[in-house]
């Protein structure tokens, strides 16, 4: 009944270039040594990303980059300073987390936002899903502003692939949505009354709904087997009234990641 000639065929090459990846996970997950306490990944990275949600110039930001975790439960990394998982293994994990969210807006950065309030970053608390089946992982989180910034909530999807090219390089790559609430879309992307007369931009109300689409290209390479330079290309766009606003000056919103980290 479902029967389709290309698509069978398809679904038996895919099977065929990620039956290695399973292979290998299986042969490591028999032989590898009990795990220790802690997992500690450390060192630093830098981002070139748009200065603030649809600005049409950049700026270069430095961060900690970091991925540590407790006896497979308790984990801080990248923006999530603390968590907990519900659940972690080889195909599911799933918990709670304290994030810290750097997205921000200062009015001084551009002359288009005079009159407009400044955006500061916040804390969110974030619920996430994943779930990876050999080199698929498909991902979901919900994060809510919990510091009373007015930034709402925040849902993304995605989902990747990650396949390895010789012995030391890996590629990870794939596609992604991110919904925000009214809450959200009216303190980046709204003007006010008020704000229309101090700015001269023309009022406008935002509301909820899917506001970027993206794809992630991920390259990650073994300088040895604890030393690791990852470099990372997010090519994003606004949509809905993300893109429509007379805030927004380019609806194109890229970011480039390049980092270098030690597992101890």
């Amino acid at each position: 009944m479902f029967s389709s000639p290309p698509l069978g065929a398809g679904l038996i090459a895919l099977a065929g270039l990620l039956a290695p990846v399973s292979s290998f996970a299986q042969q490591a997950a028999t032989t590898a040594a009990p795990a220790p306490d802690w997992t500690v990944t450390a060192g630093a990275e830098a981002q070139w990303e748009p200065a603030y949600p649809g600005a049409n110039f950049m700026r270069l930001r430095p961060f900690p980059a970091f991925d540590i975790e407790y006896k497979n439960r308790f984990f801080a990394k990248e923006d999530m300073l603390f968590g907990v998982y519900f659940v972690n293994n080889a195909n599911w994990s799933a918990g709670l987390a304290l994030q810290y969210d750097f997205t921000e807006r200062e009015t001084s950065d551009d002359t288009h936002l005079r009159g407009l309030q400044n955006v500061p970053a916040t804390a969110r608390a974030k619920a996430f899903l994943n779930y990876t089946l050999s080199a698929l992982t498909l991902s979901t989180s919900a994060a809510q502003d919990i510091a009373g910034n007015r930034e709402g909530l925040v849902v993304d999807s995605n989902a990747s692939v990650t396949l390895p090219v010789g012995k030391k390089l890996y590629l990870t790559a794939g596609p992604g949505v991110t919904w925000t609430n009214g809450t959200y879309q009216q303190t980046f992307f709204g003007v006010t009354q008020a704000q229309s007369t101090a700015s001269g931009l023309p009022v406008y109300d935002a509301h909820g709904g899917a506001a970027t689409g993206y794809v992630t290209v991920e390259a990650d390479y073994l300088l040895t087997k604890s030393l690791i330079v990852t470099a990372e290309m997010k090519f994003a766009r606004l949509y809905g009234n993300a893109a429509q606003s007379p805030i927004t000056r380019r609806i194109q919103q890229n970011t480039d990641t390049l980092a270098l980290t030690y597992t101890f």
